[in-house]
């Protein structure tokens, strides 16, 4: 029995496909240090699973030197001490992990979704309050595409 080229290419996609929308994200090797004290502030802070992790991952690629001088962004999780005052070392991973994620709970409960919480993460607290009282929770598209693209890919994965 032989195939055409298309009915071939049709089936690799397929398959494709169904990797592609049926894999489940794990954390990388450079997690591994972490994931210890991560697994507990998602469990203490009732985060779903894998959801501070792939935050992480995202914000940093869990490199705890991680430094962005044009929003002055530090750490694995990204803090940028000017909005975030009460922590001491946002490079530190003992210190910014939890931080993180008592601050994402924060978000979920101020915002109600995990959704809302993230883009409020990545765009800014005021930000999303501003944009939630022009548009309501139906205002995805008028955040910024970076914001748009942030909580999808980290969604997504999940």
């Amino acid at each position: 029995m032989t195939m055409n080229k298309f009915a071939l290419g049709a089936a690799a996609a397929g398959i494709a496909l169904f990797f592609v929308y049926n894999r489940q994200w794990t954390p990388p090797h450079a997690a591994t240090p972490y994931l210890p004290l991560i697994r507990k502030q998602e469990e203490v802070n009732e985060i779903p699973h894998n959801l501070l992790a792939r935050l992480l991952e995202q914000e940093s690629d869990f490199n705890p030197k991680a430094h962005n001088t044009r929003t002055d962004a530090q750490g694995m999780a990204q803090i940028v001490p000017r909005w975030h005052p009460n922590i001491k070392n946002p490079f530190d991973p003992n210190e910014a992990i939890p931080y993180a994620a008592k601050y994402l709970k924060r978000l979920y409960v101020n915002f109600g979704t995990w959704d809302l919480a993230l883009a409020a993460y990545n765009w800014g607290w005021g930000n999303m309050r501003k944009l939630l009282a022009k548009h309501g929770n139906n205002g995805f598209e008028f955040m910024p595409k970076e914001t748009q693209n942030y909580v999808t890919e980290i969604l997504g994965d999940l």
